[in-house]
């Protein structure tokens, strides 16, 4: 069975607006799925008011509320109350550094990486010094970007509280095995492991509790719905935590990471992003009792197989090339590497070919895309940075065929 990309992109009105446009800059925020927009469209013309009072406007906003929240909890195989809507994932990990950095202590270790995006760098880092901890960095290899896990071993200690690394870089694009990371993470120390999944979800949603991580989190902005940021925390870890809540609602769970309270119509609209799947299974493979999980991970499937086939074409093109340093991995083979491909031109700047790349119809950009140490690590100027294209499952053939026409005569 094949993705019908027919029918994923009629679910997206905005793909309609320029035929003759690529929009190559998923990784900065995807498109909203026409599900999405009708649960805002909803709320926001029958039930904007503040919810969970008694009468009925209120009552269905707590309701579109509750379905979203308690959808995603089983979407990522974990419980209701493991699970914070917040705003952003940049505030998310804020929190969660004043939540897990206050029982920090000095001659206490972390380990961060210069792969990540700096929401799930600078703010452990920052916690750390405030506490006088030891951070030591997991560093990429100089020339692809990649994280080795043999690297790791030897930063690991009986002090080592937490580590946080990216489920996926938004530069390397190559997803990092997060299961394997996290039991070798596990074996040589007590470390509890917190995961950056901004760039990995657009292409998979994870079954949580089988990575054995204890936090987690992603921008469902960037997975075709409303600018919400989804945080998991494991439940055993409360109690090392310092709740950000109002005095009056410490204990609760899904407040004590949220200390600005949730937007209303937004958190409804995230059931939008899990209508859009839903949608798309039933299409694909009908009517089933497997849990909601199990249904994304059979739609990941088709997901993974038409994403290498928009992703390789670009990848070849641009390994082949002299006058380009591709950053990641060069192909799809390993089914680990996403649509997101940086590279660097040459001979030219980078700021030079998005110009004529958007001139010619693509959407895509050039900088350091707030991964700013990575960029600085491999040694690229980061006010220019990389060229990045990043494609979902509802790009097309026809979207390839136009970047490598356009790759090819601006480079």
């Amino acid at each position: 069975m094949k993705l019908d990309i027919d029918f994923v992109r009629a679910q997206f009105d905005q793909l309609k607006d320029d035929p003759d446009f690529v929009f190559a800059s998923n990784a900065g925020g995807s498109y909203v799925s026409n599900q999405v927009n009708r649960v805002m469209e909803h709320y926001n013309h029958h039930t904007r008011v503040q919810p969970y009072s008694r009468f009925t406007p209120s009552a269905e906003a707590g309701k579109e509320m509750d379905r979203a929240h308690h959808g995603w909890a089983q979407a990522l195989n974990i419980t209701p109350d493991e699970l914070t809507i917040g705003p952003s994932t940049s505030m998310n990990t804020y929190v969660m550094a004043q939540a897990i950095g206050a029982s920090w202590k000095a001659g206490d270790e972390i380990i961060v990486t210069n792969q990540d995006h700096e929401a799930n760098s600078g703010v452990w880092r920052r916690k750390a010094e405030e506490m006088g901890v030891t951070i030591r960095q997991w560093e990429v290899e100089a020339d692809t970007g990649l994280l080795d896990i043999d690297a790791l071993t030897p930063l690991l200690n009986n002090k080592t509280r937490w580590a946080f690394f990216t489920h996926c870089s938004n530069i390397v694009g190559t997803a990092n095995p997060v299961k394997e990371i996290t039991r070798t993470i596990k074996a040589a120390s007590n470390a509890r492991v917190f995961i950056d999944a901004v760039a990995y979800a657009p292409h998979h949603i994870s079954d949580l509790k089988s990575l054995g991580v204890d936090g987690y989190t992603f921008s469902l902005y960037k997975v075709f719905g409303p600018h919400q940021s989804l945080l998991y925390v494991n439940a055993d870890a409360y109690p090392e935590m310092t709740s950000q809540a109002h005095y009056f609602n410490r204990g609760h769970p899904t407040k004590d990471f949220n200390p600005a309270g949730p937007q209303h119509a937004q958190v409804a609209a995230c059931a939008g992003v899990l209508d859009y799947f839903d949608d798309l299974y039933q299409h694909h493979f009908g009517s089933t009792e497997k849990s909601r999980n199990a249904q994304l991970q059979d739609i990941h499937q088709l997901i993974l197989q038409h994403e290498n086939e928009l992703g390789a074409p670009i990848l070849d093109f641009l390994a082949q090339r002299a006058d380009v340093h591709l950053i990641g991995k060069p192909h799809t083979r390993d089914n680990d590497r996403a649509p997101t491909i940086a590279f660097k031109p040459l001979k030219q700047s980078s700021g030079e070919l998005v110009r004529k790349l958007q001139d010619a119809g693509i959407g895509t950009e050039n900088g350091n895309f707030y991964a700013r140490r990575l960029i600085d690590d491999l040694g690229i100027d980061a006010e220019d940075g990389v060229v990045r294209l990043s494609l979902v499952h509802y790009g097309n053939q026809q979207d390839v065929e136009r970047i490598l026409a356009a790759l090819d005569s601006a480079l």
